[in-house]
């Protein structure tokens, strides 16, 4: 019999939404549209290169020169994958590297999300494999269904449970005003934005984003936005 495949924990997803409420206004819901929009066009004349390809991706931007240097080369392999938005491909690449970087898999998916934000980003806040953390494992019913050999598996696995919460967002009309393709990873970060605050025993409210980085822009950082503005 096969793994259950993972669903998603619909009482403890409205969970995070009621914690998150105040700031998922419709303002910021369509700015947050445009935005994730914008940034897909913005590639879709020409792939970037490098150094955008390092400094606009969240996991690279902070990526010392030498390796930058150090991995500039291997990277550029995967390039032509991930410009057609290859996940096959890419993901069996990766799978072949002797001792790949950790940033690696967050980097490439990245970029894949954009050529085709149907894509999941497989993020480290979305789902980090060894510590068995992340949004995801925040939400669906069955955490151990996340986990699968290989990387394609696990891929899949991740999609699966992104697009059973794309559904289930759409049936409970959540998040209206935001483009229906980038719902489930936005509510992604928002779960794990949730969960960063309640872990450092932070109350959303007014009072706390006075002193704290605003939830909004939390949000935002996650999803790797605020980089690309001005472009």
């Amino acid at each position: 019999m096969g793994a259950k495949a993972p669903l998603i924990d619909a009482e403890v997803l409205n969970e995070f939404f009621e914690k998150a409420e105040l700031y998922l206004t419709p303002e910021f819901l369509a700015k947050l549209s445009d935005d994730l929009t914008g940034r897909c066009r913005a590639i879709a004349p020409k792939f970037p290169t490098f150094p955008d390809l390092w400094d606009l991706a969240p996991a690279t931007r902070r990526l010392p020169a030498d390796e930058r240097q150090r991995w500039a080369e291997p990277v550029e392999r995967l390039r032509s994958g991930i410009c057609k938005a290859n996940v096959a491909d890419v993901l069996d690449d990766i799978e072949n590297w002797e001792s790949p970087p950790k940033w690696l898999l967050d980097w490439a998916t990245f970029w894949m999300s954009i050529v085709n934000p149907e894509l999941l980003w497989w993020a480290r806040w979305v789902y980090a494999p060894r510590a068995e953390t992340g949004a995801l494992v925040l939400l669906v019913d069955n955490p151990i269904s996340l986990k699968q050999e290989g990387l394609r598996a696990t891929y899949g696995a991740l999609s699966s449970a992104a697009q059973y919460l794309g559904a289930l967002l759409e049936s409970t009309r959540s998040l209206q005003g935001l483009d229906a393709v980038f719902q489930p990873q936005v509510t992604l970060a928002v779960v794990y934005s949730v969960y960063m605050f309640t872990m450092a025993s932070w109350k959303l409210t007014e009072e706390f984003t006075r002193v704290l980085p605003p939830f909004p822009v939390v949000v935002r950082t996650l999803l790797g936005i605020n980089r690309w503005e001005g472009r």
